[in-house]
């Protein structure tokens, strides 16, 4: 397939570095300023290790590694997901996040549409990374 918009290896992916296992994290942490965090606190996909270790200039910093720049409505999703996982000790699937963002950040917010606007591509992996949680459990 050929024409404009078709991703190409360079365009599909944030990096190419493979971990131990040979697994391709999501996103290279090792662009991420050292001031920030170090790559031994996050694992093999880019997970935060401890959610002690998050703050919101990490999340500033690891959305710039991922080419995305976060604002105050950004930040409003990350800390609902924040407060989901601390209530629940879970991350949710991304149908029961989008309710979730409806019941407590209001329109347009419960809409699946909106979460893919703000977080393109793999919404609830961005959320989870930049929020220093757990992989979402339907992330591949």
């Amino acid at each position: 397939m050929t024409g404009t918009g078709v991703n190409t290896p360079a365009t599909a992916r944030q990096t190419s570095v493979t971990d131990a296992q040979g697994a391709t994290p999501f996103w290279d942490v090792a662009r991420l300023d050292p001031s920030l965090a170090a790559p031994a606190q996050f694992d093999s996909e880019g997970f935060l290790r401890d959610l002690a270790d998050w703050s919101p200039a990490l999340a500033h910093g690891i959305a710039r590694c991922l080419g995305q720049e976060l604002t105050p409505e950004h930040e409003a999703v990350l800390a609902a997901c924040r407060d989901f996982h601390a209530r629940y000790q879970r991350m949710p699937t991304t149908r029961v996040f989008v309710k979730y963002l409806g019941e407590t950040l209001g329109p347009p917010h419960g809409s699946s549409m909106t979460l893919m606007q703000l977080f393109p591509d793999t919404p609830m992996r961005r959320v989870a990374l930049c929020a220093g949680l757990p992989k979402p459990p339907n992330c591949f």
